[in-house]
């Protein structure tokens, strides 16, 4: 099951103080705010807001507005400008192009990058039609990775996009590198 966030714990619950409510819809504003800040002049986002924009920054953003927008009023035209962003930065080889300026260091592993930014895609509301070439290549790697993130990502994204018997095979590769202690170990890079 999902977790709740505030605002829709609010809305379900008559005992919530209005106070709480009211600080927790400014403190949605305030980051909202902040957040747009970083779009770039080209679109997609970056950390200073300069262009070009990073690809799996921007993914990330495109989660977090999508999220966001279950609570709170988000530029829906904000949103498909930054899904679109990222569908215009494929390479045409199943990946992304991954364009980079000095600061542009964060997620070097290109099938880390590749799997968030189709993870992210597919999670807020792309058709999975339209990203077959990556979605194969991702599975493909995620079937050979090391990294159990890749791996992991590469779980998400065949079970969202309706391929669950890749999808199990893919988990099962995970449930093979969990501890005795219950952490799942071989993550070689992350998206943070």
């Amino acid at each position: 099951p999902k977790a709740f966030t505030p605002q829709q714990y609010f809305k379900t619950h008559s005992d919530v103080a209005p106070e709480l409510i009211a600080r927790s819809h400014e403190m949605l504003a305030k980051g909202y705010a902040k957040l747009t800040g970083f779009e770039c002049k080209d679109k997609g986002y970056e950390w200073f807001g300069e262009s070009p924009g990073h690809e799996a920054l921007s993914a990330y953003g495109l989660m977090e507005f999508s999220e966001m927008s279950r609570v709170f009023d988000v530029d829906s035209a904000m949103i498909q400008r930054t899904r679109q962003w990222l569908l215009d930065s494929r390479d045409g080889q199943g990946g992304f192009k991954r364009e980079r300026r000095a600061l542009h260091t964060w997620i070097e592993d290109a099938d880390c990058s590749n799997a968030y930014i189709t993870w992210a895609l597919l999670h807020s509301g792309e058709p999975a039609a339209g990203l077959q070439p990556e979605i194969d290549k991702l599975i493909a790697s995620g079937k050979k990775s090391s990294n159990a993130y890749v791996t992991a990502l590469s779980a998400l994204v065949a079970f969202a996009a309706g391929r669950a018997e890749e999808g199990r095979m893919l988990g099962a590769r995970l449930a093979e590198k969990q501890t005795p202690a219950g952490y799942v170990d071989g993550s070689t890079t992350s998206i943070v």
